[in-house]
């Protein structure tokens, strides 16, 4: 569980970080028991949130220098031109006034885009050119990992759906239970029974490195894996209540219990505790 909480840690840093958003998805999708819904609209907003700072900044374009800007005209011509001739210091009688309006620009305003384009230094525009690159590749990155974490979702969700409890028909349990609800026949050998008991539920605990078993009968729950091997009475069990889609909390006296089953057996498992506490304990106190 310290594991766990450490990669919830470095998780929730990434999303405040937000440059390390991706990150942070794959950690959530990958490593994290949250609940569906809750990953769906985290990786929404955040998904949302990324895209549009990387929008952001690729529509900054760098800041040119325009000191210095020469004028696109020669201010030696004008509407008016006076020509005024002198020659050895003295006022010649030739005097021409020309009142023609100025020849207009073949150019079009393409044309002279292009030419100012041109003017641009080379540095400029290939710093330009590096940014918008760098911002194309981190889209196509950003991509890339969440078809990434989306194909890996669906494939794991495939191998969940075809998950079979090897000791139970989990088909014939009818959830919720009724109070006269008729358990099938349970396939588990490895636990000896006391006269009368009877096993309700059986499925395999999936925590890596400590796999093994989780048992319930009319008189007890049980926990059988590499590290444990541990059993209460139905009287003792305090709690019962899922903290993630595959991971169980039981609570007896003051020991808890974190029991990983696979998710579709999670639902069985708890109505089955609930169910016979009630039938068997409570009926009977």
């Amino acid at each position: 569980m310290q594991k766990n909480k450490l990669i919830s840690i470095i998780t929730i840093f990434c999303f405040v970080s937000i440059v390390l958003i991706p990150l942070g998805i794959a950690l959530m999708w990958f490593l994290l028991d949250w609940k569906k819904i809750k990953k769906i609209i985290i990786s929404v907003i955040s998904t949302v949130l990324y895209a549009g700072i990387i929008v952001f900044i690729l529509m900054l374009e760098p800041a040119y220098n325009t000191s210095g800007s020469s004028l696109p005209f020669s201010s030696s011509k004008g509407a008016s031109a006076v020509e005024t001739e002198f020659s050895s210091g003295k006022k010649t009688k030739k005097q021409e006034f020309s009142f023609e309006e100025p020849k207009k620009s073949k150019k079009s305003d393409l044309e002279i885009d292009e030419i100012e384009n041109e003017k641009l230094p080379k540095s400029i525009k290939k710093q330009a050119g590096g940014e918008s690159r760098r911002v194309i590749f981190t889209m196509l990155f950003f991509l890339f990992l969440l078809v990434l974490i989306i194909w890996q979702n669906l494939h794991n969700a495939k191998k969940r759906s075809k998950y079979e409890n090897p000791y139970v028909n989990t088909d014939l349990y009818k959830l919720p239970l009724a109070d006269d609800a008729k358990i099938p026949m349970v396939h588990y050998l490895r636990l000896r029974l006391s006269a009368g008991e009877q096993i309700l539920f059986a499925s395999e605990t999936v925590q890596s490195g400590c796999e093994g078993d989780f048992v319930i009968t009319n008189e007890r729950v049980v926990i059988k894996n590499l590290k444990e091997n541990v059993e209460y009475k139905l009287a003792q069990v305090e709690a019962v209540s899922s903290v993630s889609n595959s991971v169980m909390l039981l609570t007896c006296g003051d020991k808890k219990h974190y029991i990983f089953l696979n998710e579709t057996q999670m639902p069985y498992a708890l109505a089955v505790v609930r169910w016979a506490y009630k039938k068997f304990v409570t009926t009977n106190s």
